[in-house]
């Protein structure tokens, strides 16, 4: 029995090992200033760390070619079109990488939907890397194709079968890790112990392979260390042992309107207001003077619809996943919407994308927004589209002209803009210097025309709703920010001239804390009605917590200080907050406890979601009363 079948999976094993590994070494060479503090031989032994993901990739690609090489042009071309998808797609994850800081994963499946707005994004924000790839990519295609073409070929005789079983179970053996125990699973990477070096070690194939092959099964929980009942008891009786505290602030009597202005990938750390040189958002740090605000708030994701969920129903997403177009998206939830929705309110969501990018306009309506609108239904423009959708003026517009025309008061709105989606401003606004960087500069004149759109449309919307109070914040943070706790980094203001009265918290929030908030504001108290709420409000709470989850690290911040637990490897770091930046500090005894308080909340809040059982939270922060 000859082994040319073998052969063949073989070096189509190597090819896309090797692919994959220059992969990662661009990956490192074009995202190079997130991985300063590690040295040479640290970045490369990262790389090369995470070969069981790279085998399993290699394994995927090579066993799929192999059922062509009965036919040797057959053959040579599928495996130099599979080659060439390998590294076309890692050079996606790049630019992927350097906006959201994180793999592509579940959200591939958008990829489909928003194909030309993403391709548009990678030409004009990456340009060099872009041509660059696509010419090597030419070039690697007709490689590989005129050295494949010399492979002989594979015949149909009575060893066709066995062979191909034996490639079967070679194949399953590099997809579970090889010899482990367990499948091989993407949270895996995070065993090398650093969580920016796991980024590294992980291949964006496998994390997308992964998501795809899991896509129709349901979601299930991230895995993170396990705590004792008697420890989450202690726990959430610490968290929240500010349960009867009173308002600070009476109650709006009037019934007011409602805007949550979800502004689209808004980074706190661009911002003057949170410490950035450069007068970005004058518009936004002149509101934020006269709002109810806290020292700054932490985003409980990295995607509009992991965003929405957090504010809405307050509550923690699945860690580094979205519950929008998973079986999680079917339970009942109680969101602020729907609350407002039966005391009278008519309700509205507006974005300036398309309504079908990631299922936010659905998942907006399934959240209790009667209405949705997207990029298709603003007919009426002034300037012309970015490439993810229409600017933030004529979002705007059309967003007021649906409220005069369809809603009545009181309503509540959520409003989610394109500007910030993209770096690219209307032809006719001058562009102003913030930075030499030319990508930065352009990302933070986006920003300022965005925070132009903002402050006009609350000045103008104010003057014919002057019974309303302005919710502004971001949906998550956009840009590829070096570190954990930076990429989360939000702005936070409530804004009302007539109806509200401005205070500072030197606190950080959770998107969570919103819906607790408002519900304080404007209907009573959250903790008599809805005490299913995991956050906290400002007015009637004293002490605060927010976390976030961030490539496998689970980040946990009271007051100036941050925990964040390696969910693979159950270590810890430890850090204070200062101007806005972290710094490293030792890990006292003080930080121990306040990781028995992140993991007993993470654990509970995930087990909760998971089951359809988030109203049952209540049974924990109410543990003080019992």
């Amino acid at each position: 029995m000859k082994l040319d079948y073998l052969k063949n999976y073989i070096y189509t094993f190597l090819s896309t090992y090797i692919i994959i590994v220059i992969g990662k070494f661009i990956f490192l060479f074009y995202l190079k200033d997130n991985f300063i503090e590690f040295s040479n031989y640290e970045l490369s032994y990262a790389i090369f760390w995470g070969y069981r993901f790279d085998f399993a990739a290699s394994a995927i690609i090579a066993f799929l070619a192999s059922w062509f090489d009965f036919n040797k042009k057959l053959f040579s071309f599928i495996t130099a079109l599979f080659i060439t998808s390998v590294f076309l797609t890692q050079i996606s994850d790049i630019l992927y990488f350097s906006e959201s800081s994180r793999h592509i994963g579940y959200e591939i499946t958008d990829t489909i939907t928003d194909a030309k707005s993403l391709f548009m994004t990678a030409y004009s924000q990456h340009t060099l890397i872009t041509i660059s790839s696509l010419i090597f990519a030419v070039v690697l295609f007709f490689i590989i194709l005129n050295l494949f073409s010399k492979k002989e070929t594979t015949r149909f005789d009575k060893f066709y079968l066995p062979k191909r079983i034996f490639l079967i179970l070679l194949t399953v053996f590099f997809i579970r890790g090889m010899a482990q125990s367990i499948p091989l699973n993407p949270w895996q990477a995070n065993q090398i112990g650093e969580a920016k070096l796991a980024t590294l070690s992980l291949n964006s194939i496998y994390n997308i392979v992964y998501a795809v092959a899991n896509k129709k099964k349901k979601l299930k929980p991230a895995n993170i260390p396990n705590i004792d009942e008697e420890t989450i008891s202690t726990s959430f009786k610490d968290m929240y042992k500010d349960v009867n505290i009173k308002s600070s602030l009476p109650v709006i009597k009037t019934k007011p309107n409602i805007v949550f202005l979800f502004q689209e990938s808004w980074n706190a750390k661009h911002m003057k207001s949170y410490g950035f040189e450069k007068n970005t958002t004058p518009q936004f740090d002149e509101l934020l003077k006269n709002s109810i605000r806290p020292t700054a708030m932490i985003a409980n994701g990295h995607r509009t619809t992991e965003g929405i969920f957090a504010t809405l129903t307050s509550f923690q997403n699945p860690l580094g996943k979205s519950v929008a177009k998973t079986q999680l998206q079917s339970f009942k939830y109680n969101s602020i919407i729907d609350i407002l929705t039966k005391d009278n309110y008519s309700s509205a969501f507006f974005q300036g994308s398309s309504k079908e990018t990631s299922g936010t306009g659905s998942f907006a309506n399934n959240l209790g927004f009667e209405y949705s609108y997207g990029k298709k239904d603003i007919k009426k423009r002034i300037y012309e589209e970015n490439y993810w959708g229409v600017q933030d003026p004529d979002l705007f517009n059309f967003a007021t002209k649906i409220v005069d025309d369809t809603l009545k008061e009181p309503f509540v709105i959520g409003i989610n803009g394109a500007t910030t989606h993209d770096d690219k401003v209307p032809n006719e606004i001058k562009k102003l210097n913030f930075v030499e960087n030319e990508k930065l500069n352009n990302q933070l004149n986006a920003l300022h025309f965005s925070d132009s759109a903002l402050g006009k449309f609350v000045n103008d919307f104010e003057k014919k709703y002057p019974n309303t109070i302005f919710v502004i914040f971001s949906d998550h943070c956009g840009g590829n920010i070096s570190g954990t706790f930076e990429n989360y980094l939000i702005p936070f203001a409530i804004y009302s001239k007539k109806l509200i009265k401005p205070k500072y918290y030197d606190t950080y929030l959770s998107q969570r804390d919103i819906a607790p908030t408002i519900f304080d504001l404007t209907i009573g108290s959250y903790k008599t009605k809805i005490p299913s709420f995991s956050g906290k409000s400002l007015l009637s709470d004293d002490e605060f917590f927010t976390d976030y989850f961030h490539n496998g690290i689970l980040g946990w911040i009271e007051n100036n200080n941050i925990l964040e637990i390696n969910t693979a490897t159950n270590t810890n770091k430890c850090f204070v907050i200062n101007d806005f930046t972290k710094e490293k500090v030792e890990c006292t005894d003080a930080y121990l406890q306040m990781k028995n308080r992140a993991l007993s909340f993470t654990n509970v809040s995930q087990n909760l979601l998971f089951k359809g059982e988030t109203t049952n939270f209540k049974e924990y922060r109410n543990l003080n009363e019992k």
